[in-house]
């Protein structure tokens, strides 16, 4: 999730925690605590693949969050008596690990039993950036902010149980989606080994399927206004044949785990790229790494390098936006 949004979060678990004898003093630091875990990006990694995948991994490992609360608590509590050690102790930890269940909601990633390597959560269920979730959660912050009291309280109270109907209602309607999919994929006889359902842009409303069998891979699109209309699942060529090439690449296990084998491979005359299908909707994906070049008549591994995707925001989200009401808008490149 966006950075701002888990401050707001951070803030709100800092406010429920102890903010009836420190409101400011508890929002403040229940936000700052929030986005150490993302400060990760400014570490510096060997190559971009690494970037991608490290990011999210021992900052946003609940048991590294667990051992680090009470050391950070230590530290707040010699400087500042008002609010007890133990209860230090329990919002900044729950600062931390709510930092990272939000960001497992999302389709990205993230690595919540680091340095243990069971897949990454990726749950799909909120887009990175939502913007109902996130104005909830803003609503409460700035009424603790500026005008602490009773009603303040009320109010921060109402917005996060909001937040949490509308986290859990994102569960709801991408199982409603995954099971539709489920029956659409035994209908038409397609043995996947994998499939996502994640929301699209900035909604819970328009849900994005992507499906991979053996050498194909399925995009579809699922609106909660669909109703009893078939979900249409197009096919693609996934590039399996281009494997061989990679068979020694360690880029290439590494993104198979990280995106539980929901990725393209991409051949030219002179590059082969690994595109994660996860983020992104056909042909432009945002994770597209360059892993092998073609020289000497012979390919070579390389160093991987990202890709550039080529972006047109507005009418993305224009498309987003007329497919959540209508199941006919043509996708155009």
């Amino acid at each position: 999730m966006d950075t701002v949004t888990q401050a707001l979060l951070g803030g709100a678990v800092g406010y429920l925690v102890a903010g009836k004898k420190a409101p400011r003093k508890a929002l403040l630091t229940g936000a700052a605590i929030a986005v150490l875990p993302d400060l990760d990006v400014f570490i510096s990694y060997a190559n971009d693949l690494d970037k991608m995948t490290l990011h999210r991994s021992w900052t946003h490992s609940w048991l590294i969050q667990t051992l680090l609360a009470p050391i950070l608590a230590l530290l707040i509590s010699y400087f500042d008596k008002t609010i007890s050690w133990q209860r230090w102790t329990v919002l900044i930890w729950l600062a931390l690990v709510t930092h990272s269940a939000l960001d497992a909601l999302t389709v990205y990633g993230t690595q919540l039993f680091w340095p243990f390597m069971p897949h990454p959560a990726s749950g799909g269920s909120v887009f990175i950036i939502d913007p109902i979730y996130s104005l909830l959660l803003l609503a409460g912050f700035i009424g603790i902010l500026f005008w602490p009291s009773i009603k303040s309280r009320k109010l921060m109270l109402t917005v996060f149980s909001l937040s949490m109907v509308y986290l859990g209602w994102g569960l709801t309607a991408q199982q409603w989606v995954t099971a539709q999919t489920k029956t659409t994929l035994i209908e038409n006889n397609i043995n996947y080994q994998h499939f996502q359902v994640s929301a699209a842009p900035l909604n819970t409303l328009l849900w994005r399927i992507v499906v991979v069998t053996e050498d194909k891979y399925y995009q579809g699109f699922r609106s909660v206004f669909d109703g009893d209309a078939p979900l249409v699942l197009t096919e693609y060529d996934r590039g399996i044949e281009a494997l061989s090439v990679l068979s020694d690449s360690p880029a290439l296990t590494r993104i198979e785990w990280f995106t539980r084998g929901l990725y393209k491979v991409t051949q030219t005359d002179e590059l082969m790229i690994i595109s994660d299908l996860r983020m992104g909707m056909e042909p432009y994906y945002f994770f597209r790494f360059r892993v092998a070049t073609f020289d000497d008549n012979e390919w070579h591994l390389v160093e991987p390098k990202q890709v550039p995707m080529f972006r047109n925001s507005a009418n993305g989200l224009r498309w987003v936006w007329q497919r959540i009401w209508h199941q006919q808008v043509e996708m155009k490149p």
